[in-house]
């Protein structure tokens, strides 16, 4: 039976498995739950309170470990290793090999290392990491090329039955498979949603048919200029273009979304975004 695996991958640097670091040291787990928030307002003369809104809040991912060492020197040397390589004032990426496809962005939070009893030669210990999110992501986004063998996809994450999901288009109809557990949503809840256009017409205008969600570029092209809608901000060419939109945009909801392009002769447009899971 093979070893539990915790990858770590710390800003620009290289992911690395934590138990080929530190000496002795073996992932044992991780867990954790999503966290609702709910806000009521109270109103005079009415009992009870009224539901304002419910969000997900930031989550606490708890990794358990042991480490086994030799002596005492050997247990001051590896505890040392231990916190230089969590705590980092650096927002994490960690995954498992439970869920190779499937990341969470983590801080770590304080932690004690000690001896299970006097004399022992092996610590277990917790990590709590705090996600600020609260969400597990895709390790790829939605437009990256992936298979099962390069861990782009995975059980548990929504996969449609009936076919492997594309999103670079170049018909006026088109369906946009969202994996995600939620709504796809970058106006209300920040969500990283790009849409990159390119195409040929008087303007080009994007509509999600499922939600009634819109977006318009209102200005000519001749298919060379790459126009993206990066959340509810527009830019040509890498330069910002809001003036020339109608200020729209879309979002996504879970499962298959009907999107229809009009305005334009031709289109190549791809959907970037990376997918949203719960615990």
């Amino acid at each position: 039976m093979m070893d539990p695996k915790l990858y770590l991958k710390v800003g620009d640097g290289e992911e690395v498995d934590v138990s080929e670091v530190v000496n002795g040291l073996k992932f044992l787990g991780d867990d954790e739950a999503p966290v609702m928030l709910q806000t009521y307002q109270s109103s005079v003369g009415l009992d009870g309170q009224l539901a304002q809104e419910i969000n997900y809040d930031k989550s606490i991912v708890t990794a358990k470990f042991w480490l086994h060492f030799t002596d005492w020197y050997d247990y001051k040397l590896a505890k040392h290793e231990i916190y230089k390589l969590f705590n980092q004032r650096k927002q994490m990426r960690i995954r498992t090999d439970a869920e190779p496809a499937i990341v969470k962005y983590v801080l770590p939070t304080s932690f004690s290392i000690s001896p299970t009893e006097d004399y022992s030669h092996d610590a277990l210990f917790e990590i709590p990491f705090e996600n600020p999110s609260g969400y597990k992501y895709s390790l790829f986004r939605s437009d990256t090329p992936y298979t099962f063998e390069q861990n782009g996809w995975q059980v548990g994450m929504n996969l449609p039955a009936d076919r492997i999901p594309t999103y670079h288009f170049t018909s006026s109809k088109f369906t946009v498979y969202n994996a995600s557990d939620i709504a796809v949503d970058p106006y209300y809840q920040k969500h990283d949603l790009k849409i990159i256009s390119k195409f040929k017409g008087d303007s080009l205008k994007i509509t999600n048919k499922t939600n009634g969600t819109e977006w318009a570029y209102k200005k000519k092209s001749d298919g060379t200029e790459t126009i993206i809608l990066d959340g509810v901000n527009s830019f040509r060419d890498g330069k910002s273009c809001g003036s020339d939109t109608d200020w729209g945009n879309l979002s996504l909801e879970r499962g298959d979304n009907q999107i229809e392009v009009t305005g334009a002769t031709s289109t190549d447009i791809t959907f970037s975004f990376p997918f949203l899971y719960l615990a």
